[in-house]
């Protein structure tokens, strides 16, 4: 299954926040209590991975209310970074609106935010652009310019970027299917440290 396509909107979440979520399942209590304490002083990183152990369950108890007064919490303290020029809060906000974690999902707003930072010249904010321009969510699919920009990313060692180039050449979408250059892509985006490309490489050669 291909990250970004053809995942629901909750698996989408669990495939965004995978580095969370692997923190998470190792986490004990006084990890926990560390992350309320910084949820507390109003960091946002803290209240989402708070939220994140509170929906599914990992670390803590599943608890479904907490986790979307969290997710509300973690939602206005990234809006505050993002109106304050900071790239990741607007990202983080924007993957909050698209799988409608804190509130109402709408991947119009989601887009905003991703090409905002996008056209400030952060790589993360244009791979989250392309895969939505990719798949046409929020804004008219243009499979080019998703390609565009994920050739970009991963031109300046934006290890997702190459990820997800990959994954469109192994596809064949919006390119002419070439497994070679995936294969190529997926190695690119293991040596800069993206497990999902590291195991892809794996499924490839075993096949």
């Amino acid at each position: 299954m291909k990250r970004l396509v053809k995942l629901t909107f909750a698996a989408l979440l669990l495939s965004l926040a995978i580095p969370l979520l692997n923190a998470q399942k190792e986490t004990t209590s006084p990890k926990i209590d560390r992350y309320q304490k910084g949820c507390d002083e109003g960091d946002a990183d803290s209240c989402n991975m708070l939220a994140i152990g509170y929906e599914y369950g990992l670390g803590v108890a599943e608890d479904g209310a907490r986790a979307l007064a969290l997710y509300r919490k973690a939602a206005g303290l990234f809006r505050k970074q993002c109106d304050g020029g900071v790239a990741k809060g607007c990202n983080e906000l924007g993957m909050l609106y698209q799988t409608g974690s804190a509130g109402p999902q709408d991947d119009a707003l989601a887009v905003g935010l991703y090409r905002k930072t996008c056209n400030g010249g952060d790589q993360r904010g244009c791979s989250l652009l392309a895969s939505m321009l990719k798949e046409g969510r929020g804004v008219a699919q243009d499979l080019a310019q998703a390609l565009a920009l994920l050739r970009k990313a991963c031109d300046t060692d934006y290890g997702d970027g190459c990820l997800d180039l990959g994954y469109m050449f192994e596809d064949g979408k919006g390119v002419t299917q070439d497994k070679a250059q995936a294969l190529a892509l997926f190695r690119k985006a293991c040596d800069l440290r993206v497990k999902e490309a590291c195991s892809e490489i794996k499924n490839q050669t075993q096949k």
